[in-house]
């Protein structure tokens, strides 16, 4: 069982209070990534695991990467079904290609330093009250509770929309380079407005943001309406995200053929 210590020794506390939430700096750091989102869809605490831990974080999980699941997936930006009414190249159609490799959380050492930080209540409780819930629940599935990422050099993640309500993530490693975090703010409104969109896809910079992110990064990201990709990584190093889920409802678990998508099996 970890101890309030062992948190105080991965987590900058001192920077980012939020063991009590009651307390002052933590409902200033509250507001203030509210705000972030609110302007952005995206808030990054920066520099939230520290430095060494995040080394040992990293040694870890390092033994179990070459475990994760590879896939490629064909796609729309909008991770749904084609839209008979408008064509193939039409930009609610567009075809993109996203290839990476999912480490599933039954292949991470139980009670290692990622995830002690998933599991750590105060976490839950921090993230709950920014994104506006009473309260969030680790996962039950035993695959998708904690995932890590893995973007070995030329894969990325193509421009799409989130069907979730929101993403948690940790930055882990960065790649020598490429692996941009690029996002389109709020391109998705009431109605789909399908000439921006289909501007982004053709390589339109104006309105795109990268979301800069360093080792160590704790990042909220609402990209329900945010268009959003990760560009192809480049040179001779991974780069690895942890993935946080959690859900307002406890005993949260996936369909079974959405395991198999995302992790090549049922179980």
């Amino acid at each position: 069982m970890a101890t309030d210590t062992t948190y105080r020794e991965l987590i900058d506390l001192e920077r980012y209070p939020i063991e009590d939430l009651a307390q002052a700096p933590a409902e200033a750091l509250i507001a203030r990534c509210q705000a972030d989102l609110a302007a952005s869809g995206a808030t990054v605490l920066e520099g939230f695991v520290k430095p060494e831990p995040l080394a040992g974080v990293i040694e870890e999980v390092a033994p179990h990467l070459g475990d994760a699941f590879y896939k490629v997936k064909h796609h729309n930006p909008y991770l749904i079904a084609d839209d008979p009414d408008h064509g193939e190249g039409h930009p609610r159609n567009r075809r993109l290609m996203t290839d990476s490799a999912t480490l599933a959380c039954d292949l991470i050492p139980k009670d290692c330093r990622l995830d002690r930080i998933y599991r750590w209540p105060p976490l839950h409780a921090f993230i709950a009250k920014v994104l506006g819930f009473a309260e969030l629940h680790p996962y039950a599935d035993p695959l998708a509770a904690l995932n890590i990422l893995v973007y070995e050099p030329g894969s990325q993640t193509n421009w799409h929309f989130d069907n979730a309500n929101f993403v948690v993530t940790l930055m882990l490693r960065q790649g020598r380079a490429g692996g941009a975090y690029q996002y389109a703010p709020f391109i998705r409104g009431g109605e789909e407005e399908f000439d921006r969109v289909g501007a982004v896809l053709d390589g339109e910079e104006a309105g795109v943001l990268e979301l800069k992110q360093d080792p160590g990064a704790l990042v909220l990201f609402q990209g329900r309406n945010t268009l959003h990709r990760v560009t192809p990584v480049e040179g001779e190093v991974s780069r690895l995200v942890a993935v946080f889920t959690y859900d307002p409802e406890p005993g949260k678990i996936l369909a079974e053929h959405t395991r198999r998508t995302f992790y090549g099996r049922a179980a």
